[in-house]
């Protein structure tokens, strides 16, 4: 018996091709490839230091924080003279988008400091699908981090002063 094999190329984030034989499509390789997907946005997650800012205390508490509690938003805000943010609850950005949608915010979004925008864009469209992924993953979403203070009004405390630098 012949069996046709088919190829998938898998892009890492030094943009680095490999072609990977895949069998058959089966519900079992379907599980697989949607647990690699799950897997590799959770990857990305922690080496892009999404939860620095999108999940209270993690610096803290040097990542010692449960899955179950990541990107949830984080209540300490972020001021600088531009005004104070607050890392946004990623679970509930995820929910207003498909997948295709948060491909094209994330290409496009600059939002403010100290968000690292241009490593966002940076990211490779592989490797978002699969943070989209894995934030879906994590399941629903509490309640949304606190809104922008604008920097001449005084924000309600918690919250970290930084010096941007120009």
């Amino acid at each position: 018996m012949i069996r046709k094999w088919r190829t998938r190329a898998i892009a890492t984030t030094a943009s680095v091709v490999s072609l990977v034989p895949l069998m058959p499509a089966t519900a079992a390789t379907t599980e697989d490839a949607a647990r690699a997907a799950i897997d590799r946005g959770r990857y990305m997650v922690v080496t892009g230091h999404c939860n620095n800012c999108h999940t209270a205390s993690f610096a803290a508490k040097q990542g010692q924080v449960p899955e179950e509690e990541w990107l949830l938003g984080n209540p300490v805000g972020f001021r600088s003279a531009a005004g104070t943010t607050y890392g946004s609850n990623l679970r509930i950005s995820i929910q207003n988008f498909t997948e295709d949608q948060w491909v094209t915010y994330a290409k496009g979004t600059r939002p403010r400091p100290p968000m690292p925008w241009w490593s966002l864009q940076s990211t490779t469209e592989p490797d978002l699908r699969a943070m989209y992924r894995y934030i879906r993953h994590l399941g629903s979403a509490s309640k949304p981090a606190p809104d922008f203070v604008p920097g001449d009004k005084e924000p309600p405390p918690p919250y970290e002063t930084r010096q941007l630098v120009r």
